[in-house]
């Protein structure tokens, strides 16, 4: 039956998304309503204390004016420096398309029925793929109740525009680690490359920052976390060249998990 594994997998996660979601949805609410305590320490003269390279390594340009603003301290303080949070979901759910199912000596099972391979990594994808569009909208309720708790106006087209960036990078991280768990079947390998992959692009993205003038400046822009970019999407708005290309990329990531998971032998 078409569609099976697909709702299968939404009813074996959606308590977990939810449970993720409120966590999340609730560091948002903090993220917000700690703005006018940020205002009320002076956060603009706070700012001119610290050195050049701790501010690029923060996120912060040359120019601190959108920094000191409501909308640049929600990007900063909670959709900047929480992005590891973030990514960790998609890295849970995406050890769990086929890598922790095979590791546990329990894909032969699923194997055993008439399903095809390439369905289930297109079903269970599409699952998290919606499960993570409404972790999104949990988080941006968080944003927006804290906005409307606070006196402080925050321009509620960039809270959308935020808040639903988070989406193509954590469809890019879930496509990346279905990927790599479909080439290297084993849990441990598997999140081993996912973690150093994560966490290096993380590093990448903030020694980049820090000196834009050098190499690692330059290699900086292989770092998914610098297309994130929340001051810039806060700022200006999408990107949607960039949204694209994450989307493109994460498609051919999981086309190359179904094309990794279809020619090799499933340990069982």
């Amino acid at each position: 039956m078409v569609g099976a594994v697909f709702f299968e997998t939404l009813r074996r996660t959606w308590q977990q998304t939810l449970y993720w979601g409120i966590g999340l949805g609730l560091m948002a609410l903090v993220g917000v309503l700690a703005v006018p305590l940020l205002d009320a320490l002076d956060y603009a003269k706070l700012l001119e204390t610290l050195p050049p390279m701790l501010l690029q390594a923060a996120g912060i340009g040359d120019d601190m004016t959108f920094a000191t603003t409501p909308e640049g301290m929600v990007a900063l303080v909670f959709f900047g420096k929480f992005a590891l949070f973030f990514v960790a979901y998609p890295v849970v759910m995406g050890m769990r398309v086929t890598t922790n199912e095979e590791t546990d000596g329990i894909l032969d099972v699923l194997l055993s029925l008439p399903v095809a391979r390439a369905r289930i990594i297109l079903e269970k994808v599409a699952a998290y793929l919606l499960n993570m569009l409404f972790l999104t909208l949990i988080i941006f309720l968080g944003v927006w109740l804290g906005s409307r708790l606070i006196d402080i106006p925050l321009h509620t087209g960039r809270l959308v525009e935020s808040t639903f960036n988070l989406l193509p990078t954590l469809t890019f991280v879930l496509a990346f680690t279905t990927f790599t768990g479909a080439l290297l079947g084993q849990r441990p390998l598997a999140l081993g490359v996912v973690t150093g992959f994560v966490l290096g692009s993380y590093m990448l993205d903030t020694i980049g920052g820090m000196a834009k003038e050098s190499v690692v400046g330059s290699l900086r822009l292989l770092s998914f976390f610098s297309h994130y970019n929340p001051s810039g999407v806060m700022q200006y708005g999408l990107s949607w060249l960039t949204v694209a290309g994450l989307l493109a990329l994460s498609a051919v990531l999981v086309a190359g998990a179904v094309w990794a998971f279809q020619r090799r032998d499933v340990g069982v």
